[in-house]
């Protein structure tokens, strides 16, 4: 008798605890970021998704998203009007073929990833083409890119770092795209990849990448010394579904990661991995007859905050996180809470 009661003690105690702690949480993430709109809607026509993948800006704050099925930039003013578009399927100058990333950088050049033509590829900010790189002079290594899936680029060097995936390395290329070193082999140890995916860099030169199919972070010095790793699988505050999507380091050294599509959420850290908060929730999965209506995409508030499979997200000069919502084929916006 005395066990049963001594057990039914350490149960009803669990239970508090967590309901004490879900409040919590839960109320963390809603005063330190809070939803402020949304755009977007599936379909072709100006200012609709296939599949919104990649985010960044300009320096007046125009925004521009890479559409991995439409094969295609837009471009939209920061709260959401389109603006312009370029881009068609091929492999020619300005075509692509699965445009995975984009990134600006501080003189409003557009770099986009396009995955699947094995190449980075350079526009002005009106999408005129300007270059295009899928090789370099790489010493006792393949020297081509194989379905690069992100790039990030050092402001006050210049330096360029893209996560090589088919290749399972990152490389470091200067200002002109000429190589300078690369890391990485295939495997889940420290300074290893398995299928690299998003990453970053901070104001002192370290860079931040994730795996696809490992649940981690891993940091690196400026050449490639491995410095630390952080990340688990689970639900849980600093911990990572499998299908880490991409990450993004912001100007005040946060690292911002995207979860997998059955945790939607993006959760934020300081540089030494220590767990800020958490955006999004869900999964908000918006049927089909709204999200395949404009109008009714804009009306509906169900899915005010939450997301459905994000992928991306990006932070812009005011602070305000911008999280492409792929599921639900939209653009979310959150503001922090002064």
């Amino acid at each position: 008798m005395l066990n049963i009661i001594l057990c039914a003690l350490v149960v009803m105690t669990i239970a508090l605890a967590i309901t004490n702690y879900l409040p919590v949480f839960a109320q963390e993430i809603e005063e330190q970021y809070r939803f402020v709109f949304k755009w977007g809607s599936n379909g072709t026509d100006d200012g609709q998704f296939l599949r919104p993948h990649g985010i960044d800006f300009d320096s007046q704050g125009n925004v521009y998203v890479t559409d991995r099925d439409l094969n295609n930039i837009q471009k939209f003013t920061s709260d959401g009007k389109f603006l312009y578009k370029w881009g068609k399927k091929g492999d020619k100058k300005g075509e692509f073929k699965t445009p995975y990333s984009v990134i600006l950088d501080k003189y409003d050049k557009v770099y986009v990833v396009d995955r699947d033509n094995n190449r980075i590829q350079k526009f002005d900010n009106n999408g005129k083409f300007i270059k295009m790189w899928n090789k370099f002079d790489i010493p006792r290594s393949t020297d081509n890119l194989l379905r690069p899936e992100a790039m990030a680029i050092d402001d006050s060097s210049g330096n360029i770092y893209i996560t090589d995936t088919g290749n399972n390395r990152t490389i470091k290329l200067d200002d002109n795209f000429n190589f300078i070193l690369e890391w990485g082999s295939s495997g889940k140890g420290e300074g290893e990849f398995t299928h690299p995916h998003g990453i970053g860099v901070d104001s002192s030169g370290n860079v931040y990448v994730n795996e696809i199919s490992v649940p981690r972070i891993q940091k690196f010095d400026e050449n490639g010394t491995f410095i630390k790793q952080w990340g688990s699988e689970g639900t849980g505050p600093g911990e990572f579904d499998l299908g880490l999507e991409h990450l993004y380091v912001d100007a005040e050294d946060n690292v911002w990661q995207v979860d997998g599509s059955s945790n939607p959420r993006v959760q934020k850290f300081d540089i030494q991995g220590n767990y800020i908060t958490s955006v999004g929730s869900g999964p908000c999965v918006i049927p089909d007859e709204v999200k395949n209506d404009a109008k009714k995409m804009a009306d509906y508030n169900k899915c005010d905050g939450g997301l459905h499979r994000p992928e991306h997200a990006n932070v812009d000069s005011s602070g305000n996180l911008y999280v492409v919502d792929r599921g639900n084929q939209r653009i979310v916006v959150f503001s922090p809470i002064k």
